[in-house]
């Protein structure tokens, strides 16, 4: 009877068929799972383009966000139906790989899962589905490849121009598209200060409440928020030159004794000695930090009071519970070691910096690190609200990105829908030298590259069917970089007027979303192993 049970415990059980009877063909359950993930697309629809709308999101009982990153809303949305997490993945690969484009690339697959539908109901196989999507991801790049064009760039004021034009692009479907311009030039700046292979994570973004977004600016350096001091910092020091700094793991505080603790003591001497040995320990660890001259003390965990005022007599600059980011970087910037035992400190672990000083910025107080050995910027933001600033940070985060791709490969296309509706042109032409339900398929992969175009014509209140019918016309008569206009509701080049995307962008996208499609399309049927009871 155990075995008997053992293997009723491994018997699969359907997770999310079982409302729906267990009677369904292998074609009805991928339809069911194109219309789960198709519930997730519609969800991020109306982010894309100059006038996508934002989505106000509580993913805490108490915190609350606004935004239109897809990236963002993808990594919050927990659906029920496993297949559909999918889509979730291929976002946050974007995300990772490129910065931008997470709407696209959901858009994208969601439209070829909807044409897939109309294929599967004409009793198209799903694999002859999946093989041509996949001939016409690989078509699509190579065009995109063909078509693309690597401006000039004579000299750093039109590389700038560039860089700023893909920027702009970027953020102007974000809640900042406003002063897109004045945050793409401090991007571009910080980035071309950086160099072309640079570390993301040394360029940090601080937030600071109060002023107006033109307000935000960016200095060369690591800065960092005024930890929490005890008394004993007004004394401190709060400049110093080219200064030595060190970097802690260590708690320089003395802990407070357990609810539950005792100690049996024989005489009151003994209590004298227990308490002078305690505070000989902390002593030991500040003379042996003193000895090495330091100017600056930086630790992840508390430095105490005690500590702080022995700190400021010997006017050194000290900040306890330092992030690990903000360690990391001015480890990285300084070249300062992370120690993690007293004993390993000394003056071949420290790091060096041209300027170390403390001032504030609107009501809070900051440490700037500046004249870094390795390169770091910090570009402080101002705003007049706490959810304004997060998303901006947000938005900070893509138009970075953007601009590291195209500093690495510097081939750009036209936005504004423009490189869809070539792609899908050019398709079109290409099908006709094939035949049977091959081109069938290969016309659908076409038509589901034009979501982009159509859903910025919708966002935008446009009227989407005149506006693609008269993009389709040009595109196929001309090989042109026409795109929509959505300020004036008309049709203009946006290649000439710097609506520009990096190539990586798109032919992540593309390719992204085709393997996801494919993948979903593959499965008709998932099992959990798991036991109910348990």
């Amino acid at each position: 009877w155990r075995e008997k049970e053992f293997f009723n415990m491994l018997e699969p059980s359907s997770f999310f068929l079982k409302n729906l009877g267990q009677d369904l063909s292998s074609v009805s359950k991928v339809l069911f799972n194109i219309k789960e993930c198709l519930k997730i697309t519609e969800t991020i629809k109306t982010t894309l383009g100059p006038s996508s709308m934002d989505k106000f999101i509580q993913y805490e009982k108490d915190k609350t966000m606004i935004t239109n990153d897809g990236a963002t809303i993808m990594n919050l949305i927990k659906p029920k139906n496993e297949v559909s997490k999918i889509l979730i993945e291929i976002a946050k690969s974007q995300d990772f790989e490129v910065g931008d484009g997470t709407t696209t690339v959901c858009l994208i697959c969601g439209e070829l899962l909807m044409l897939s539908k109309e294929l599967l109901e004409e009793k198209i196989h799903p694999r002859d589905i999946s093989k041509i999507f996949k001939k016409g991801a690989l078509i699509a790049s190579q065009i995109i490849k063909e078509v693309s064009i690597e401006p000039p760039f004579l000299d750093i004021k039109l590389l700038k121009k560039i860089l700023m034009s893909c920027c702009a692009t970027s953020l102007n479907s974000k809640l900042i598209s406003g002063k897109r311009h004045i945050f793409s030039e401090i991007i571009v700046s910080t980035c071309l200060i950086m160099g072309k292979e640079f570390d993301p994570n040394m360029i940090s973004v601080k937030s600071v409440l109060g002023g107006a977004n033109n307000d935000s600016f960016f200095i060369k350096g690591i800065c960092l928020k005024k930890p929490f001091s005890y008394a004993g910092y007004e004394k401190q020091t709060k400049k110093h030159y080219f200064p030595q700094i060190l970097l802690l793991n260590i708690e320089l505080e003395i802990k407070n004794e357990e609810k539950d603790g005792e100690a049996k003591l024989k005489s009151m001497k003994n209590y004298k000695k227990f308490i002078d040995a305690e505070w000989s320990i902390i002593y030991e660890k500040l003379d042996r930090i003193s000895e090495t001259k330091v100017k600056a003390v930086f630790s992840t965990q508390a430095i105490g009071d005690l500590a702080t005022q022995y700190f400021a007599e010997r006017s050194v600059i000290c900040g306890g519970r330092i992030s690990s980011d903000d360690i990391t970087r001015i480890s990285k910037g300084t070249g300062a070691r992370f120690v993690s035992s007293i004993a390993n400190v000394s003056k071949f672990v420290t790091g060096k910096c041209g300027i170390l000083e403390e001032k504030p910025i609107g009501r809070e107080r900051f440490i700037f690190i500046l004249g870094c050995s390795n390169k770091s910027i910090t570009i402080m933001l101002r705003g007049s609200s706490i959810k304004l600033l997060e998303e901006t940070k947000r938005c900070l985060n893509d138009g970075i990105m953007v601009v590291r791709r195209v500093l690495k490969n510097q081939s750009v296309v036209a936005g504004a829908g423009a490189i869809e509706m070539k792609i899908a042109s050019k398709l079109r032409k290409y099908m006709k030298a094939i035949t049977g339900k091959n081109q069938i398929i290969l016309k659908k992969f076409a038509q589901a590259l034009e979501i982009i175009p159509k859903t910025i014509c919708e966002n935008g209140g446009l009227d989407s069917i005149t506006i693609l019918s008269n993009l389709r016309s040009i595109h196929e008569s001309s090989d042109c970089w026409e795109g929509i206009n959505v300020e004036k509701g008309t049709i203009f080049n946006a290649f000439d007027n710097f609506i520009w995307e990096p190539v990586l962008i798109k032919i992540n996208a593309i390719q992204a979303a085709t393997e996801a499609a494919c993948l979903i399309l593959s499965i008709d049927s998932c099992f959990s192993f798991i036991n109910e009871k348990e």
